[in-house]
């Protein structure tokens, strides 16, 4: 999966994911779907609980205590209130994923017909990241 834009995987994106692993869906029906899982985490962490996903990590809502900072257009120091942040805490399975090195793998020589189906796929691939594919 590749994402379309250049900051990362956006909600649309999550939509397609859903929607190709689930052939029963349709795009509205994997839109709900992204909508009500985000619409949960959101409502959890809005009354300050947090949000645990196994291998994945834990979303929560930090007090920030008030203090001393500088305002960067002035240099005028100021006085930042109390208030409430999000933090997350990824899951030692995710911190290894991340960390992992990438390793290099040598090509495999395939037979023709392995080729062949290789280079349709791609093709493919390549129609999907245009939009040329109906589905």
């Amino acid at each position: 999966m590749t994402s379309k834009t250049r900051g990362g995987l956006t909600k649309a994106d999550l939509v397609d994911v859903v929607y190709d692993r689930h052939g029963a869906l349709t795009k509205d029906e994997a839109s709900d779907i992204v909508d009500a899982i985000l619409g949960i985490v959101k409502t959890n962490l809005g009354q300050g609980r947090a949000v645990r996903i196994k291998n994945f990590g834990v979303f929560e809502v930090a007090e920030r205590a008030g203090r001393m900072g500088v305002n960067p257009a002035s240099g005028e120091k100021m006085f930042i209130p109390p208030h409430k942040g999000l933090s997350f805490r990824p899951a030692a399975r995710l911190k290894r994923q991340v960390s992992k090195p990438k390793t290099v793998s040598k090509p495999k020589t395939a037979s023709k017909s392995q080729a062949a189906s290789d280079m349709a796929r791609r093709a493919m691939e390549r129609l999907d990241e245009r939009g040329d594919a109906k589905k």
